[in-house]
């Protein structure tokens, strides 16, 4: 029972840790540390709703970044 419970927990910090930062990263176009960073940041500052609001929020500070980044460079 002991080796069950270690292969699932194992699974399941590599799922939330390395595979959903990558996919989630990857559709939204942020980078993988920047999901992790992200959610982090939205939970420690709002909370649940902070943890929600972090991946749309930050997406569209990257879209109005890359915006900003091409007016000024022309």
């Amino acid at each position: 029972l002991l080796l069950v419970w270690l292969v699932y927990g194992a699974g399941q910090v590599l799922e939330s840790v390395a595979f959903t930062p990558l996919f989630v990263g990857d559709r939204i176009g942020l980078h993988p540390v920047a999901v992790i960073f992200a959610v982090l940041a939205g939970g420690q500052l709002f909370g649940f709703v902070g943890v929600l609001l972090a991946l749309p929020i930050a997406a569209v500070v990257v879209v109005l970044m890359r915006h900003a980044h091409a007016y000024v460079t022309g």
